[in-house]
């Protein structure tokens, strides 16, 4: 719900503010996308390396290392 309205207020406030000359409104608009690129980085999802479907009686093995950190 957040990331519909960040992305609505960054539409509106760059069309109002650039096409409609409205400094409250392009400075929203940059407030808005700014917040839109912060939650973008802070976002943890993990890495997928390699993704398939496994079907009854399929056979896998997960193979780790230790890093070398």
């Amino acid at each position: 719900m957040l990331h519909a309205l960040l992305r609505r207020l960054t539409a509106s406030g760059f069309r109002r503010g650039v096409a409609g000359g409205s400094r409250t409104w392009l400075i929203l608009g940059i407030l808005a996308a700014g917040a839109q690129a912060l939650r973008r980085l802070a976002r943890q999802e993990p890495d997928v390396l390699y993704r398939t479907a496994i079907r009854p009686g399929d056979v896998f093995e997960i193979i780790t290392k230790a890093s070398s950190e």
